[in-house]
């Protein structure tokens, strides 16, 4: 069994190590992609507790990285208006993508590629 010290000593080290990370995470950005993760989340009725928190955490994610070219791309959208809309469009749109190259076949896919 660990000495208290030891415990409070680790406990105070980990805090400030989440203290120093917290100025890198942009919230409005991270805010926006939980808003925009939780809207998709909350459509899909058939899903288990698991499912839906890997859902959440995959939409939020995904939000998040991309909103910074999205606010490249949409200079007047805030970065928390761009995780948001990316969390909502961005899963749905590899989905369909995904499903669309499974069904492809090679050529098409060139045909596609080529503009013809």
């Amino acid at each position: 069994m660990a000495d208290p010290t030891s415990s409070t000593v680790t406990g105070l080290l980990m805090g400030l190590g989440v203290a120093t990370a917290m100025p890198i995470i942009d919230g409005e950005a991270l805010f926006g992609a939980i808003l925009g993760a939780w809207l998709v989340t909350s459509t899909k009725k058939d899903l288990k507790v698991w499912q839906r928190l890997g859902s959440l955490v995959l939409s939020a994610s995904v939000g998040y990285l991309f909103a910074p070219m999205t606010v490249q791309i949409l200079p007047l959208v805030t970065s928390g208006g761009a995780a948001f809309g990316s969390a909502l469009l961005i899963i749905p749109i590899s989905i369909k993508a995904m499903l669309w190259i499974e069904k492809a076949d090679l050529w098409d896919i060139l045909k596609r590629i080529k503009g013809g």
